[in-house]
């Protein structure tokens, strides 16, 4: 039975779904840092942290000191299944089930060189995409930031928790 769900929020799109989802399953939900003094070595739990260039923060802390039920990964890009496989593959979690949550970028909390990778790859993307049809809401996601938390992005995560 699952004990917590710990997480690792840079911008605070992870910290929301941790919230969301430790209130729907009625569990309490810890910081990385919390979990350590909250929670025994092997408890099981669900992980939710943010992706910085392919890799779920924290992942092979996590994995190698709790039993995790299920992983969520954090992004800015649209849900995608390639992307999924990659992370899957890229993070070493092809034996693990890991759920792709859509967050978003908040350049209000983006600090120093992150924010400077962020701001990069939005000119990429928009000297790339200029004029392709689709590409409008990515390249001003880039460009803006915005927010595409939503509880529905948790219910595929939710109907895997309750087999």
């Amino acid at each position: 039975m699952v004990k917590a769900i710990v997480y690792n929020s840079e911008t605070g799109f992870t910290k929301e779904y941790a919230e969301m989802l430790s209130n729907k399953i009625n569990v309490p939900c810890y910081t990385l840092k919390e979990a350590k003094e909250k929670l025994n070595r092997q408890d099981e739990i669900v992980y939710l942290a943010w992706i910085c260039a392919g890799v779920i923060k924290s992942v092979n802390k996590v994995r190698n000191k709790y039993k995790v039920k299920c992983y969520g990964a954090v992004g800015a890009f649209p849900k995608d299944d390639n992307y999924i496989e990659t992370l899957t593959k890229s993070n070493g979690l092809e034996n693990d089930k890991l759920f792709y949550l859509r967050g978003g970028i908040n350049f209000g909390k983006l600090k120093g060189y992150k924010k400077f990778i962020v701001k990069i790859v939005g000119n990429v993307l928009e000297k790339n995409n200029e004029g392709k049809e689709g590409s409008e809401e990515l390249i001003r996601l880039f460009n803006e930031g915005a927010s595409f938390v939503d509880s529905k992005n948790l219910n595929e995560m939710m109907e895997y928790m309750k087999k």
